[in-house]
């Protein structure tokens, strides 16, 4: 079995990728069931558990409201101190070149076996190993290129005189386990518990009959302080490329996220264009409609008009019939001339005012039902220029998508 490399880079901590609430590209779904779960507790929960009874101390020892704490969660959320809530590890044993989960058939290989059962002793021995950092998530991944473990912790450290007696504090928290202070930037409590760390995973490899190298490393013109320099050089190096290719994970997921929202919104962007279009046809058959109506409404105006010529000619000839057939009589005491007529053409006469006055009064009727017709013409004469300007602004056929930048339909 080939020499393989320990990979133990911080971690992004996006629990939802580890959890598999969303799945990247890389992953194989089929191989999911493979995963291991040692431990998904929410963070809330975990911080009730770590710092729950610390907070009510505390808030009970404020005599002023205005000092007490709500939410410590929130509070480290919000600190300016640059604290996390929480802090990960990725913990790998070799390459997708040299430890794949599984072959070209999908079966799980031998290297892969090998190196799960050094992950699962360090993921079970974290918490006693690491008392003051509480692992509130924990899980293996077997659904990828190369098996590895995403551990989530909480540091807790005791203790404290002024405010909380027990916090959220990494430094102080690898104090506690024994780790000394710090003296420089490459020698401080976070660089000495990853050397314990890798060292532990080291001998959990070799009991595993696996054998570990440090790529780039040759010890034979190195004193044993360069030797633990480079190394740890090299070290950072690896954990910078395994942090690279974490977070690629996560960018491929965001980008075939916002592919699958685009694709969405240019659906419904065709959707909203389909019944842009069926609108555009309503409206046309809408215009269609009105014009008929309109157009019917002025047969009828003219029909009415004509008739209206019609019984005035009627009524002029009857009065131009009645006038030659009076007779003017002049009175004899000088005073208004009166008419004489016929008494057959008196019943006449009585009979074509009847008739006259009927017609007026007929006539005063349609010349109010013209009116409004006039005034129902115009609305509809406006309503078809507004279906006109609709229809026109809207256009039919095809248009070019502003989204995916091609013709849709």
């Amino acid at each position: 079995m080939a020499a393989k490399t320990i990979s133990f880079p911080k971690g992004k901590g996006h629990l939802t990728h580890n959890n598999r609430d969303f799945i990247c590209n890389n992953v194989v779904p089929e191989r999911t069931a493979w995963n291991r779960i040692y431990i998904q507790e929410s963070l809330r929960d975990a911080y009730e558990k770590c710092f729950g009874q610390a907070l009510r101390d505390y808030n009970a020892a404020q005599k002023r409201k205005d000092r007490q704490k709500d939410d410590y969660l929130k509070e480290i959320e919000n600190s300016g101190n640059k604290e996390k809530t929480f802090y990960e590890n990725i913990v790998q044993i070799g390459k997708k070149t040299d430890t794949p989960v599984a072959d070209e058939n999908g079966v799980m290989t031998e290297e892969a076996k090998a190196a799960i059962e050094v992950l699962d002793r360090y993921a079970k021995t974290f918490q006693e190993r690491n008392p003051n950092l509480y692992l509130f998530n924990c899980v293996m991944h077997l659904d990828e290129a190369t098996l590895h473990l995403h551990i989530d912790y909480i540091p807790v450290a005791h203790g404290y005189k002024n405010g909380m007696k027990t916090c959220n504090s990494l430094t102080k928290a690898f104090q506690q386990m024994g780790f000394a202070k710090a003296v420089s930037r490459k020698q401080n409590e976070t660089v000495a518990w990853q050397e314990r760390e890798r060292e532990y995973l080291t001998e959990l490899c070799r009991e595993q009959g696996i054998e570990i190298e440090v790529l780039g490393v040759q010890r034979d013109n190195l004193s044993l302080p360069e030797y633990k320099a480079t190394m740890r050089e090299v070290e950072e190096l690896e954990q910078q490329a395994v942090a690279l290719d974490r977070q690629n994970e996560i960018l491929e997921q965001q980008n075939d996220d916002l592919a699958q929202k685009t694709s969405e919104l240019c659906g419904h962007m065709q959707e909203m264009e389909a019944k842009n279009n069926e609108l555009v046809l309503q409206a046309q058959e809408l215009t269609e409609q009105i014009e008929e109506a309109a157009k019917e409404v002025l047969a009828k105006h003219d029909l009415r008009v004509e008739t209206f010529k019609m019984i005035s000619k009627e009524v002029a000839a009857e009065t131009k019939s009645m006038k030659s057939v009076t007779v003017s009589v002049t009175s004899l005491f000088g005073g208004e001339e009166y008419v004489k007529v016929k008494k057959s053409d008196w019943n006449k006469i009585l009979d074509a005012f009847s008739k006259a006055v009927s017609r007026n009064h007929l006539l005063d009727k349609y010349e109010k039902k013209i009116s409004g017709l006039e005034r129902k013409i115009d609305t509809l004469t406006d309503q078809v220029e507004k279906l006109k300007r609709f229809v026109a602004s809207r256009g039919l056929g095809r248009g070019i998508c502003r989204i995916c930048k091609i013709t849709c339909t």
